[in-house]
């Protein structure tokens, strides 16, 4: 039996006492056809109980209701006869109240919990939940990714995607044409995408904007798709949280308290706010737990050699205005060493934005794409997870973005090309990641790739100490909190 379904049945349960009452203190003709409405919806909720549930249980549930329909019989003929019903009332009260318990404890009853991602490559802020809700047997957990499409420069519609693909094998996934909201009407709607219609680069099909979604399901959570960072002010945090979503959802997962009180600066309302961390971090600690498969021909390449990842996020590209000269003068400092192997690893919509926002670079790009294609030291990394990079490597070399963030969770090091350890003092840290290295702090490329050869890290303690005082449930205990939260929420 779905939880919609149990919370319907116990809504009626009040109407039949309140009949009931009626009939008790009423000398009205109509008593009689109150009481026999009461009987007839006891009917339609034995129906309900039948379809949905064991034949045990829907037995269970049947001799209480027709213990109530014979209470029922009782008073409707004692009243007609003149009698005093209130003992037979007060008892038909008692066993109502025995059915409204066993219903709200009902351990049969399965509650509708839809993942809607559309990247692949942001699973990981859902898996861990996903997951939770898998093993709890109160849930029917089900995988929908959706639809997206790019944007050209003048804002329309470019390519359609559809990543379900793309999808690590162990989750089941349903096509969303075969997934029909209207008729599931799941309990919980989980997302990662807060932009609807606001983001110039892409949008997700607009059937599934948050404020569409929100007609099907009464609990839609935002869990965000990133690990927000540090911030000038609160205008700057705005700036990148203030999505369109948070109008429609009913709970948003952050990452910390600190998290939680900019969002209330920002006017987002507490009541949705959760304190419960950032599932990115729970793939993290997971992914030394599990087997990641790391491919083939990486593992060839490597062979004999450490490996370092390159990390090319969307924000340099709209500051830098030699953002690809950069990058190419990076990559071959890299290449210049021959005991590493590179991974180059651009944000999945890289490409996406250069081409919708700053088109007369794409061909530049490409040209950089094919000369590390062709390097037998270098591999062009466009999977779906960031965790094969993450497990392969030995240190990051990254712009500001949310990957470098869950990768300074791991404990490997950082070289972090913008910024400066000392502008600690001026942020607002929702995730404090200054105790990495900063190019800007005099750590070369050149210095950071030796470092990493030699295999020496005089900042692993002090960065594992800021990553656990900067988000919550850094165990990997982030996606069972979630399911168990917003389950209790449900009522």
């Amino acid at each position: 039996m779905r939880k919609k379904v149990q919370n319907q049945i116990i809504e009626i349960l009040p109407t039949i006492l309140e009949g009931v009452s009626y009939a008790v203190t009423s000398r009205s003709q109509q008593v009689g056809v109150v009481l026999n409405d009461c009987y007839t919806t006891f009917n339609f909720i034995s129906d309900i109980l039948y379809e949905g549930l064991t034949v045990e249980r829907f037995n269970f549930y049947h001799n209480f209701i027709v213990e109530l329909q014979v209470l029922l019989k009782t008073i409707h003929e004692e009243i007609s006869v003149g009698h005093h019903v209130q003992d037979l009332a007060n008892e038909f009260k008692k066993l109502l109240q025995n059915l409204e318990d066993e219903l709200i404890h009902e351990t049969e009853v399965k509650i509708e919990v839809v993942f809607m991602p559309y990247k692949s490559s942001m699973w990981d802020s859902l898996e861990s939940i996903w997951m939770a809700a898998k093993e709890d047997k109160r849930c029917n957990a089900t995988v929908v990714p959706i639809p997206y499409y790019d944007k050209n420069p003048d804002r329309t519609v470019a390519a359609i995607h559809y990543e379900g693909g793309q999808f690590p094998d162990y989750v089941p996934i349903v096509h969303y044409d075969n997934y029909d909201l209207s008729s599931a009407l799941p309990d919980i709607i989980y997302i990662h995408n807060p932009y609807d219609d606001s983001n110039k680069v892409t949008s997700v099909d607009p059937r599934y904007y948050s404020h569409h979604l929100k007609q099907y399901t009464n609990m839609l959570v935002y869990v965000p798709y990133f690990i927000s960072g540090a911030y000038a002010n609160v205008e700057a945090f705005a700036q990148k949280h203030l999505t369109s979503c948070l109008k429609s959802v009913d709970q948003i997962v952050v990452q910390s308290d600190m998290h939680k009180k900019l969002y209330s600066d920002c006017g987002v309302s507490e009541n949705k706010l959760l304190v419960l961390g950032s599932p990115k971090l729970d793939s993290v600690k997971n992914m030394f737990k599990e087997q990641i498969l790391v491919p083939t021909d990486w593992i060839k390449k490597i062979e004999g050699k450490k490996a370092v990842v390159l990390n090319s996020s969307i924000g340099s590209l709209l500051v830098a205005p030699n953002y690809l000269t950069e990058l190419k003068h990076r990559i071959s400092i890299i290449l210049s060493f021959s005991e590493l192997v590179l991974i180059w690893r651009p944000h999945p919509l890289l490409r996406t934005t250069i081409y919708s926002m700053k088109p007369a670079l794409l061909g530049e790009y490409n040209e950089i794409i094919q000369m590390v294609q062709k390097h037998e030291n270098a591999i062009l990394d466009q999977s779906g997870s960031t965790l094969p990079a993450t497990v392969a490597s030995f240190g990051m070399i990254s712009d500001t973005s949310s990957w470098a963030r869950q990768y300074i969770a791991t404990g490997k090091p950082v070289l972090m090309l913008r910024g400066t350890s000392g502008a600690k003092k001026d942020r607002l840290c929702v995730f404090d990641h200054f105790s990495s290295y900063f190019l800007n702090d005099g750590y070369s490329i050149e210095d950071f790739c030796r470092m990493l050869i030699s295999g020496k890290d005089e900042k692993k303690a002090e960065r594992l100490k800021d990553v656990r005082n900067s988000i919550v449930n850094t165990d990997g205990s982030c996606g069972k909190k979630v399911n168990h939260q917003i389950i209790s929420l449900l009522g």
